[in-house]
């Protein structure tokens, strides 16, 4: 099933024809080419945006997890001889 993409612009039918020009490609091409590279930049970008917004979650959790076991009477005397002081 062909589809048609009309573009009535004379700067996009420009730059397609620039860009054809210096690469060799046909117009249609170029303008795959460049919706591709766009379309691989954005997705790459809702990545990185979406990588932040976990680590912004997973260091909020590890500011409470902190908080909480601040709270707790936490001792490494069980890990040492009480005569000795060595580990045991």
């Amino acid at each position: 099933m062909a589809v048609s993409l009309n573009i009535k612009n004379p700067e996009a039918e420009r730059l397609a024809a620039e860009i054809g020009a210096l690469t060799g490609e046909s117009k249609t091409a170029a303008v795959v080419s460049a919706l591709r590279e766009r379309h691989e930049r954005l997705l790459a970008k809702l990545q990185q945006t979406e990588d932040a917004s976990m680590a912004e979650d997973i260091l909020a959790l590890a500011a409470k997890i902190r908080s909480r076991v601040g709270e707790l009477e936490l001792s490494s005397d069980f890990l040492y001889d009480p005569e000795t002081g060595l580990p045991s």
